[in-house]
């Protein structure tokens, strides 16, 4: 009795390799997995991810892993160790986290899969299919595991039937599994076992028990397992295959040597043992056969050094013997030719037909007069059994080649050398994304998206699914040199959120510092996209790096904050935003805006604020965005001339003081005063209001960020989605204090008050003297502006300046008042140094360029 290790969802049984009906019945029934699935649904494909990403380093950097794949794979497989090696290779790439989110992007957001989520502007929920069965082939040792990731990173409940070839690399990879997965969820979410074919009562519970079986095998196990199938169970199966390669004419040397060596790698790869592997070439024209053929042998030769053939079974010698005895005999009789190497062969004939091959580096090229022979062949009739076609023709007639083929049934097309291999990642499997079978999409109908999502989730739902996004965050981040020296001795993955705050907060002067053009910070220093910069009131320009998919995606969230607003297709939005000078401001909002259906008024406010005004009056829009300094020139001017209703203003910049305020009511009589969004050009939208947030409310937007407040209130804040130039936990130098009460609107997304800037104070000998006092102070006198500068000099010496009319007797008054507000000094007999106010005329006081915001603080001490 042949006895076997089998694995289910997370113990080990010792049972017949053919596993007995009696034991399948209790360890694999409908109980068991539809509880382990429910288990896992609750895990964030985030966690999913980076846990399948570190078994593939575990598995592919020196070390256990990987010495037991090279000491065992080549016996097994019959494969070369150069040619496991390159297993290796593939498989590190296979289980990267890139590559496993390049294979859910036909989903259109990883994130579907946790909670619902917006996609191209609608919301989109995708539940796993339910228990898979997955039956592995045994060509390709990688072949078991690939099968068994996808089901893993869809949230299936995954049953894997080994192959009798090959029972050492899935339990490799098991083992790897177990040893990083420290809770155990996704473990005990796999089965790993085997029975035959023969086995009736396996096979029935299989064809009764699963919601799907996926299937790469011959056309035996397909028709098989579609047989046993019932009406509930989806067959997902990938039978055999056949893959072949074109040379037309017109190729350059150059051209042509680089195509044979390619289609020489994909004859050797796997000993033509893949679907994808090339077992024969048509080839246009005589001479052009001759001289592919001789080019062929030689590369192949040479392949036979770097990668040698291990061995060949005693009937597949036979067989390959065969073949080339009968090309021998054709070679005398003038109608074939051979090249004969000590582990390949190469015969090259006439006709449109697909020769079958005995594999192991035995290939058949074959002369067409036409390309266009190939239409009208057998290859018409064989639709079916269609892989891969490798193109070596020149990129003038790619297109009509491709068009022209692609008729034949054939579904993947490449360059030679990748047909083993695969380039990419989001590219669909014979025609289909396996992701998009392996889930169902779950239909709202008419409830209105905001209703559902992350935002509604409950606190421990919406925990784990933010800390498996801070968990991908901070693997990305260790790609960064400035990352990886900074979180060395933080142990990750996080196992709760609360272990964040053992991760260095990022200062700004780190920034500063580490910006462009220092390379330091950037996880792929090789890709494109956009370079932002931000200093603001702080001063200091911090220069940051976003990828064109980044800055896209927080378009969208702060779309979804413009909704939250009331923002919609029956308004008309004027986005008086500064543009230009590397500030994300304007393009920014007009991204946001678009998501909205809104009609956009794209303005921004780099002309003279009364051509501004002149536009505002002439368009008449709904709402205006802009900065809190636009809007305060902007009122100013209309106050002196007549008077402007806007029935929406949304500001953005520095709070908006309460003489901002009603300076802003005063000009535009709005139905409305609020922020459009709480953000950050380091990170992009932080915190969005709705209607029953006041002016300092916000709630989070977690989605894209996520915001801790620490007991002295500074606010820390990490961008989720921000891997190009990762931003984490970054001291953004606001204060801050959680809402506990529910939000009116019903979203359970976090909710939090802004209490201004950590540097909103000056220290004046021994008290602290705050801008809120200012602007209250301000407030009250009726001829001087929102518009001030606190300039401090060695002493002290305070001047405050303040834009606006001077007024006998003003200065007096001002600082009477100010000292009365200012409740640390209402005890002395002045502000403990010299203070002065003087009254300036308007636009006296220096804008920072980009914004026009005014620095409020001007602290000249030394230090």
């Amino acid at each position: 009795m042949d006895v076997m290790r089998h694995f289910f969802f997370g113990s080990w049984i010792d049972a017949e390799s053919d596993l007995p009906g009696n034991l399948g019945r209790d360890l694999l029934s409908s109980q068991v997995m539809a509880d382990r699935l429910a288990s896992l649904r609750e895990v964030s494909v985030d966690e999913i991810l980076s846990l399948l990403h570190r078994v593939g380093i575990r598995m592919t950097e020196p070390g256990p892993y990987r010495d037991r794949i090279i000491r065992s794979m080549p016996d097994i497989t019959g494969f070369p160790l150069s040619m496991v090696e390159i297993g290796v290779d593939v498989l590190k790439s296979l289980l990267s986290r890139e590559s496993l989110e390049e294979r859910l992007s036909c989903l259109g957001d990883r994130r579907v899969l946790d909670c619902w989520t917006e996609v191209e502007g609608r919301p989109v929920r995708a539940r796993a299919l339910g228990a898979l069965c997955h039956v592995a082939a045994g060509n390709i040792f990688l072949g078991s595991v690939d099968s068994l990731v996808m089901g893993l990173i869809t949230k299936n409940v995954n049953v894997l039937k080994i192959s009798r070839q090959d029972r050492v690399f899935p339990f490799i990879f098991l083992d790897a599994l177990l040893e990083e997965d420290r809770s155990g969820v996704v473990s005990s979410s796999i089965a790993v076992t085997s029975w035959s074919h023969n086995n009736g009562e396996m096979m029935d519970l299989v064809g009764r028990r699963f919601d799907g079986i996926l299937l790469f095998g011959g056309e035996d196990a397909v028709k098989t397992y579609r047989g046993i199938a019932s009406p509930g169970t989806e067959v997902l199966a990938f039978g055999p295959k056949i893959s072949w390669g074109l040379v037309r004419e017109g190729l350059s040397p150059s051209q042509l040597e680089e195509a044979v060596k390619g289609f020489a790698m994909d004859v050797a790869l796997w000993e033509q043992r893949a679907c994808t592997s090339c077992q024969n070439i048509f080839i246009q024209g005589q001479a052009l056969g001759e001289t592919v053929g001789e080019m062929l042998h030689r590369e192949l030769s040479s392949l036979e050094s770097s990668m040698p053939q291990e061995r060949v079974s005693l009937d597949e010698a036979v067989d390959i013997r065969k073949e080339r005895e009968s090309a021998f005999w054709d070679q005398t009789q003038g109608s074939r030719r051979i090249w004969e190497g000590r582990g390949h062969t190469v015969i090259l004939g006439r006709g449109a037909s697909v020769v079958p091959s005995p594999l192991n580096r035995t290939v058949f090229l074959s002369v067409v007069d036409d390309w266009r022979e190939l239409l009208e062949g057998d290859l018409k009739d064989m639709g079916y059994y269609m892989s891969t076609v490798g193109l070596a023709v020149p990129d003038d007639v790619m297109d009509e080649t491709v068009e022209e083929i692609q008729k034949l049934g054939v579904l993947r097309f490449c360059l030679p050398g990748t047909m083993g291999l695969g380039a990419d990642g989001k590219a669909s499997h014979d025609g289909v994304y396996l992701a998009q079978n392996l889930v169902r999409l779950v239909n709202r109908e008419d409830i209105a998206g905001d209703l559902l999502g992350l935002t509604r989730l409950d606190e421990a739902r919406r925990s784990s699914v933010l800390l498996g996004r801070i968990n991908r965050v901070l693997s990305s981040s260790l790609k960064a040199p400035f990352y990886r020296d900074r979180f060395a001795s933080v142990s990750l993955p996080l196992k709760d959120l609360s272990e964040l705050s053992s991760v260095p907060v990022l200062e700004k002067s780190d920034l500063e510092l580490h910006c462009h053009p220092s390379l330091d910070m950037i996880t792929e220093p090789d890709s494109g996209g956009y370079l932002f910069s931000s200093g603001g009131t702080s001063g200091h320009p911090r220069r940051i790096r976003w990828t064109s998919s980044e800055f896209d995606q927080s378009g969208q969230a702060l779309g979804r904050g413009f909704k939250a607003l009331g923002i919609g297709p029956d308004d008309v939005v004027a986005n008086l935003m500064v543009a230009g000078s590397l500030y994300t401001g304007f393009l920014a909002v007009n991204r946001g805006l678009e998501e909205t259906g809104c009609s956009i008024l794209s303005l921004t406010a780099n002309q003279p604020v009364s051509e501004t005004v002149a536009l505002l009056r002439d368009l008449r829009p709904s709402v205006v965005m802009a900065m809190t300094s636009t809007l305060i020139e902007l009122a100013g001017a209309v106050l002196d001339g007549e008077l402007l209703s806007i029935d929406r203003i949304f500001y953005t910049g520095e709070t908006m003081a309460r003489s901002s305020l009603e300076l802003v009511t005063k000009a535009f009589s709005p139905s409305r005063v609020g922020s459009l969004s709480y953000g950050a050009v380091e990170i992009g939208p932080i915190g969005y209001q709705c209607p029953h947030c006041r002016h300092d409310q916000f709630h989070v937007e977690d989605s894209w960020a996520h915001v801790e407040i620490d007991d002295d209130g500074e606010i820390y804040v990490t961008a989720l989605e921000r891997t190009l130039h990762p931003i984490v936990r970054y001291r953004l130098g606001d204060r801050g204090k959680w809402v506990d009460e529910p939000c009116g609107c019903g979203r359970t997304s976090r909710r939090f008050s802004l209490m201004g800037r950590c540097d909103d104070s000056i220290r004046l000998l021994y008290n602290d003297l705050y801008l809120e006092d200012v602007d209250q102070a301000i407030c009250g006198f009726s001829g001087l502006s929102p518009v001030y500068q606190l300039v401090v000099e060695e002493g002290p010496e305070v001047t405050l300046i303040v834009e606006g009319k001077d007024s006998p007797g003003l200065e007096e008054s001002f600082l009477r008042d100010l000292k009365a507000r200012a409740a640390q000094f209402k005890d002395l007999a002045d502000f403990g140094c010299p203070f002065r106010l003087s009254v300036v005329p308007p636009r006296t006081i220096e804008r920072l360029g980009r914004t026009g915001k005014v620095r409020r603080i001007v602290d000249r001490r030394e230090r």
